[in-house]
């Protein structure tokens, strides 16, 4: 396979400008109704705004987390691009790239 083969047929034609949006609103709806999930197992009950926490130093809590979480995927990022560097400069990358599939392939979180 060589590289379009795996970039795909880009068709300039389609009018594309809801594409993304489409895939976050899906994105949002799982995670949120994982958060759901998650929230209910671990709280025992749903938000409500009657609930007694101080919601804007949650917000304060999340956006910082966010900005972190922001941080070390900038990081990985540029890690993972030396990483694919230092395998252009040897004879066998396949131990390079393995790596690099496997910081580009993590999934979930923890919970």
């Amino acid at each position: 396979m060589d590289i379009q083969q795996v970039r795909g047929n880009i068709n300039f034609e389609h009018d594309g400008r809801h594409d993304v949006t489409e895939k976050v609103i899906k994105t949002v709806v799982k995670t949120g109704y994982a958060q759901d999930d998650f929230g209910m197992k671990k709280y025992n009950t749903t938000l409500h705004h009657a609930l007694p926490y101080d919601w804007q130093e949650m917000m304060d809590e999340e956006i910082v987390d966010f900005l972190k979480y922001h941080q070390c995927e900038k990081d990985r990022k540029a890690y993972v691009i030396q990483i694919l560097q230092s395998a252009m400069r040897v004879d066998e990358p396949k131990e390079y790239i393995q790596e690099a599939l496997n910081l580009l392939t993590v999934s979930g979180t923890g919970k």
